[in-house]
């Protein structure tokens, strides 16, 4: 073959593959452009999730920033959100998952909605704590499905007695690395209903000070309408003047209580569902219970228990294995 023709062919092969190389660069790219950026986590944030990045900085003095970048960050955490959830809204962005950075020691506004498809993620300092801070109310209703909101590394404080968060029909909803910190008269930490793939993961439920928080229950699973599927609450502290986790959704599917240390005056754990798996659970409570019974120190099906040890307050003050190997 002439040399010419072959180098020609050679050129044209290359030329080929460079170009199929460029078409799929282009098609892999994020949603939105990241050529002009003043902030590398931003750029990580896309290249991981395909979606919009978010700036919130408590200490700022307006909200009047357009929240792409820490320079214009966003006041308070719920326009973050709003923005957030109509951006997942838009055309093509609906498989994509945003991302709201917050640093703030206390951002203080009660909440009434959440963002779909956003991982909220607290840095920064406040005080003693390498957490951002929000004091205020959750209350979520069933009216917007908020699928897929989860939180990273936030501390909550409520001073009223009521519930922190009060969540109905919120599918995916997670926290994970999260600091509950009951107020004064704080009835109860997190209450759930219907909320299907609902995770707790690495928190703490307590009360900054010397007194015990959470009157009724750390963290209170409601019965309701409509079954709870996919639920986890998973390696974390709980210390409560009631009920530790209080679930009372019979209908309760592919749910476990894992890997928890718990403290309460009543029942470190009330379970009303035969199917919860409860495993490897410590758990400690004022309650005199020397030898465990059912409904005394602990309430959860023993079929579906393995490895949980329970310390009562009786005279005995004896650990015993919670189901007894026998």
């Amino acid at each position: 073959m002439n040399k010419r023709i072959m180098l020609m062919l050679v050129l044209f092969v290359g030329l080929m593959g460079f170009c199929t190389l460029a078409m799929a660069a282009t098609y892999n790219q994020p949603l939105y452009s990241t050529t002009v950026s003043t902030d590398l986590q931003k750029d990580a944030a896309n290249q991981r999730n395909g979606g919009q990045v978010y700036y919130v900085d408590g200490n700022k003095v307006s909200d009047s920033g357009d929240g792409v970048s820490w320079s214009t960050a966003y006041k308070y955490l719920s326009t973050a959100m709003a923005a957030s959830h109509a951006n997942i809204a838009t055309n093509r962005n609906w498989a994509a998952r945003n991302t709201i950075y917050v640093r703030g020691d206390e951002i203080t506004e009660d909440m009434v909605t959440l963002a779909q498809k956003t991982d909220i993620i607290g840095v920064g300092s406040n005080g003693a704590y390498g957490k951002a801070g929000v004091t205020g109310s959750w209350i979520i209703p069933d009216t917007i499905n908020y699928m897929g909101c989860h939180f990273y590394n936030m501390m909550f404080t409520d001073a009223g007695a009521t519930a922190l968060f009060d969540i109905d029909t919120q599918t995916g909803l997670e926290f994970h690395d999260c600091l509950f910190d009951s107020g004064a008269a704080t009835t109860i930490g997190l209450q759930v209903e219907e909320s299907g793939w609902f995770v707790v993961d690495n928190c703490e439920f307590s009360r900054v000070s010397s007194a015990l928080g959470f009157a009724t229950a750390a963290i209170f699973v409601v019965d309701d309408t409509d079954a709870f599927y996919g639920a986890r609450i998973t390696n974390s502290r709980v210390n409560g003047f009631a009920i530790g986790i209080d679930w009372n959704e019979d209908e309760s599917y592919n749910c476990i209580i894992g890997d928890n240390t718990i403290y309460a005056t009543g029942m470190p754990i009330d379970c009303e569902s035969d199917s919860v798996v409860v495993v490897r659970n410590m758990l400690m409570t004022a309650v005199d219970c020397d030898t465990y019974a059912i409904g005394t120190g602990f309430d959860f099906d023993l079929k579906k228990a393995a490895g949980n040890i329970l310390m009562g307050s009786g005279s005995g003050a004896i650990a015993n294995e919670v189901p007894p190997l026998e």
